[in-house]
């Protein structure tokens, strides 16, 4: 039987820890497929700089935040995880810009 106190239970600092033990576990995964993203941006950025094409590519950047709100499962989280790749696209375009300078 749970004890409840405050309408909460006795044992929410070990649920909060094993829950920020997943969100740890996921944000691994995480960076493990954004660092593949960033050596993919990189290799277009190459592709970019020799073709002499300009890195912003606002048609490409529609296309996916439109394909990343289609394939969001959860239609509450959508406009949050639009707005994460937002800033997943500005700093793939600053990386790739980084990496054409030669800065």
């Amino acid at each position: 039987m749970e004890n409840r106190v405050n309408g909460s239970t006795m044992d929410a600092p070990k649920e909060i820890k094993c829950a920020r033990e997943q969100i740890n576990q996921l944000d691994d995964s995480i960076v493990r497929l954004l660092t593949q993203r960033f050596q993919t941006a990189a290799l277009i950025g190459q592709i970019k700089k020799q073709d002499d094409l300009q890195v912003l590519d606002r048609n490409r950047e529609a296309e996916v935040l439109n394909r990343v709100r289609t394939v969001s499962p959860d239609p509450q989280t959508t406009d949050y995880i639009a707005a994460v790749y937002e800033a997943i696209l500005k700093n793939s375009r600053d990386y790739q810009h980084h990496l054409i300078e030669g800065n």
